[in-house]
Formats: C-alpha cells, sequence, structure tokens
C-alpha cells in the first residue's frame, strides 16, 4: 500500500471518530436537557401543592380559621416547616442541575459578604425561632465586598445554617464569624450540636449522607448543595470540632473573585 493511501486510511479513521465523538456530545448534550425538563417537571408538581400547604398552614398559625391552642399548633408548626424546607430543597436542586447543563450561569458582582449572610439568616429565622436558637454575627471591622453570585452563596449559607439549626439543642446559639487571611475571605458557621467524628468530615457533603446523629431528619442534599454553589466561585468548604461539643463549618472565597 503507498504511502498516500495510508494517509488517506489514517484520515478516514479520525473523521470517524470525530464524528462518532460529536454524535456522543449531541446524546450528552440530550441527556442534559431532557433531565434539567425532568427537575423542572418535578419541581414544579412538586412546589404547587407545597406551597398550598405552606399558604393553609400560615393561615392556622394565624388563627384566620379560627382560634387554637399551643398543643394544636405545634403540629401545624412542623408541617409548615417542613414544606417549607423541601420547597426549598427542590428549588436548590433544580437550580444546580442548570447550572451543571450550562443552562444557568452564576452572575457574579461585588457585593459586601455580610449582606449575603443577613440573607441567609433571615431566610431561616422561623426555622431557628422554632427551636429557640440564636445567630450572633460577629461584624468585620470594615465591609469587604467580593465578587459573588450572591443569590447562589445565600442559598449556600442557608444550607449550611440550616443542618446547624438541625443539629442544635434547644435554645442554643449559632455563631457567624469572618476573617480576611491567606488572599480569602473566610466564613465560619460555629453550632453547639454533637459535632461530627473526623472520619466523616468528607463523607457529609456527598450528596445523600448525613453526619453522626442518625434520628435526625433530612434529605442529605444540602451540604452537597452547599459545597456546590461555593466551589462554583472557587471556595472551598470544610468543617471542624471536637466530638460532642458542637461542629464549625469554614467557607474560604478568594478574595480576587
Amino acid at each position: 500500500m503507498k504511502t498516500s493511501d495510508l494517509v488517506d486510511l489514517r484520515v478516514l479513521e479520525l473523521e470517524a471518530r470525530l464524528k462518532e465523538a460529536e454524535e456522543r456530545w449531541h446524546e450528552a448534550e440530550d441527556r442534559l436537557r431532557r433531565q434539567e425538563e425532568f427537575f423542572q417537571m418535578a419541581v414544579h408538581d412538586l412546589r404547587s401543592p407545597l406551597s398550598a400547604i405552606v399558604v393553609y398552614a400560615e393561615l392556622l398559625m394565624n388563627k384566620v380559621m379560627g382560634d387554637l391552642d399551643d398543643r394544636q399548633l405545634e403540629p401545624i408548626r412542623t408541617i409548615h416547616r417542613n414544606c417549607t424546607s423541601l420547597i426549598r430543597m427542590a428549588e436548590d436542586v433544580l437550580t444546580s442541575a442548570r447550572v451543571r447543563a450550562g443552562s444557568v450561569r452564576p452572575r457574579l458582582r461585588e457585593i459586601d459578604i455580610a449582606l449575603v449572610v443577613d440573607e441567609a439568616t433571615k431566610s431561616l429565622q422561623g426555622l431557628a425561632e422554632a427551636k429557640l436558637v440564636r445567630f450572633h454575627v460577629e461584624a468585620l471591622d470594615q465591609p469587604v465586598a467580593i465578587p459573588v453570585d450572591a443569590d447562589l452563596l445565600a442559598r449556600a449559607f442557608a444550607n449550611v445554617l440550616g443542618n446547624a439549626i438541625k443539629f442544635s439543642p434547644h435554645g442554643g446559639e449559632i455563631r457567624i464569624g469572618f476573617e480576611v487571611e491567606e488572599g480569602e475571605l473566610r466564613v465560619s458557621f460555629a453550632d453547639e450540636g454533637p459535632g461530627i467524628s473526623p472520619e466523616k468530615r468528607v463523607a457529609i457533603f456527598e450528596k445523600f449522607r448525613r453526619g453522626d446523629t442518625g434520628e435526625q431528619a433530612g434529605h442529605g442534599l444540602g451540604l452537597a448543595i452547599a459545597k456546590f454553589f461555593i466551589e462554583l466561585h472557587g471556595g472551598r468548604i470544610l468543617v471542624e470540632g471536637v466530638r460532642g461539643r458542637g461542629s464549625t463549618f469554614l467557607v474560604g472565597l478568594p478574595l480576587g473573585g
């Protein structure tokens, strides 16, 4: 066989491989598109009935439909908290799927990170009040503004705080601190819960994983989604603490974006 024939054969083989790779790429894109469509339908189907339950629970809690005592209101408050948590989790799952598919990109703008933390704490005020858990936010000496997607980062912080509330004792305190060091802004979330064993401090950021306290309810998605949103900003998250003496979640965000 002539050299030119071998070259032509090699070119044909490469063209066939490129065509196969292109077909696989289109198949992958189609799978991602169908996955996003599924999440959108699932979230819509979940959100509508859950939102209706939340509205009726609020009517009952506000005694619009008649007077109720504390014993009767307590299960209604539980229903309200759990449904609100499910709605937030469903929206987080949908958003993370959209980002992974490339249909949604983080919208970065410089913002004081303390405002993002404030938004996260406000979104969980009802959940914290139900357990009489207090937020103690340590102020920075001066505002630190960094380029972030405020909505995604507030969701990440809310998931970390939601986990802290879940494992906090009744009447506990969650301390939120800030520190600028080694080119990054570090935000810490310290709770008074049971703590996390060293061998589980990586696994808790994986999907459908929980900490050591098995009796606590949860979806096993909150910290995984928080990690994903934080890493979208070039950041990192880890957990420290002593077993039996609480946990501290540390979020590091690059000052340069």
